[in-house]
C-alpha cells in the first residue's frame, strides 16, 4: 500500500513512479480545464464508460450522460469553476480535494469536494464524490433568483 501527499503544488516530483507521473498529469489537466470548463473539456478528461457516484445526482454512465450532467450543472451555476486544493494517491486510487466556486441565484456558492477516482489510460473511469450537500440545497431553497435555473436544470434532467 502506498500513499503520496501532495498539497496545492502540482509539480512532479522527481523520484517518483509511473502511477504517481500518471495521476500528477491527470491533476494538471483537471486544475486546467476546470479553471474555465465546458461540458467537451471536461468530456475530456473522462474515460467513454465513465461512472459517477455523487450526492443529490442518480449514477452517471457513459460520456452522453455525463455531458448532460454537465449541462445541468452550468445551467444551475453559469460561473462554476473548481480550484485543486491537494490531493494524492493510494492503492491506484487518485483522491482529488477541490473547491468548487461559482454564482446561484446571483450570491456567492462554494463548497468542497473530494473525488476518489480511479484512473484508466490518464482518464477518469470512475468517480465517487464525497461533498456535504446541504448548502447548496439550502442556497437554492432560500434564494429565489435560482428557482429558474433550478427548474431548468430539473426539466433538462427529466427530458433527456
Amino acid at each position: 500500500m502506498t500513499t503520496t501527499r501532495h498539497t496545492t503544488s502540482i509539480a512532479p516530483e522527481t523520484d517518483e513512479s509511473p502511477e504517481e507521473s500518471a495521476a500528477a498529469d491527470f491533476v494538471r489537466r483537471f486544475q486546467s480545464v476546470w479553471a474555465a470548463p465546458d461540458p467537451e473539456a471536461l468530456n475530456g478528461l473522462v474515460h467513454a464508460d465513465i461512472e459517477f457516484i455523487q450526492p443529490m445526482e442518480a449514477p452517471v454512465h457513459g460520456h452522453r450522460e455525463a455531458a448532460a450532467f454537465w449541462r445541468r450543472l452550468f445551467t444551475l451555476i453559469p460561473d462554476i469553476r473548481g480550484d485543486v486544493i491537494s490531493w494524492g494517491l493510494r492503492d491506484d486510487r487518485l483522491y482529488l480535494e477541490f473547491r468548487m466556486i461559482g454564482t446561484l441565484g446571483g450570491k456567492p456558492i462554494e463548497w468542497v469536494v473530494l473525488d476518489r477516482i480511479v484512473l484508466e489510460e490518464g482518464r477518469v473511469r470512475q468517480r465517487i464524490a464525497y461533498f456535504n450537500p446541504l448548502p447548496l440545497v439550502l442556497a437554492v431553497i432560500t434564494r429565489p433568483r435560482a428557482w429558474p435555473a433550478y427548474l431548468a436544470a430539473q426539466r433538462q434532467r427529466f427530458s433527456a
